[in-house]
């Protein structure tokens, strides 16, 4: 007899455990798919650049006077000194380095001192490769936009 109630105080004991694990864990068990799923509404294509800037006509040939990093997501930033406006025009042109508009109203001199500005790495999760010669950095300031003013 003393046996049975052994077995039974166990059982009645384990289901006490249970009962009380299973209240403690229900909260987590609840909020478990919330933190999944606000971990799927943070995901965002990359968007990582090296942009640089170098004397001569051919990226190759030159090296580079300055160069800095831009991110755009999920918040603007890196060593790019205008990282907000730099992202914004970009996002305006769809990634499309040649689609940049600066102060394009500026009048610049006709002297030929070429300057050769790069940008490699990930706009909206595809890899980028660009490389344009400026005829100077007049015209970089008015073709070039923020992106390339640094």
């Amino acid at each position: 007899m003393s046996h049975k109630r052994a077995s039974v105080r166990r059982t009645a004991i384990f289901g006490m455990i249970t009962a009380a694990a299973m209240t403690a864990l229900a909260p987590a068990a609840v909020a478990a798919p919330e933190r999944a799923n606000a971990g799927t509404s943070r995901l965002y294509a990359p968007n990582a650049l090296v942009l640089t800037v170098a004397k001569g006509e051919k990226a190759k040939a030159a090296t580079p006077l300055r160069a800095v990093t831009l991110t755009c997501a999920p918040t603007p930033g890196g060593t790019h000194p205008a990282p907000e406006e730099a992202c914004g025009e970009l996002q305006g042109a769809n990634g499309d380095f040649s689609a940049l508009r600066g102060e394009t109203d500026r009048a610049c001199t006709k002297i030929y001192d070429p300057l050769v500005v790069t940008a490699e790495g990930v706009w909206e999760g595809k890899r980028v490769r660009y490389e344009r010669v400026f005829g100077n950095s007049c015209v970089l300031q008015n073709e070039g936009g923020s992106v390339f003013s640094f």
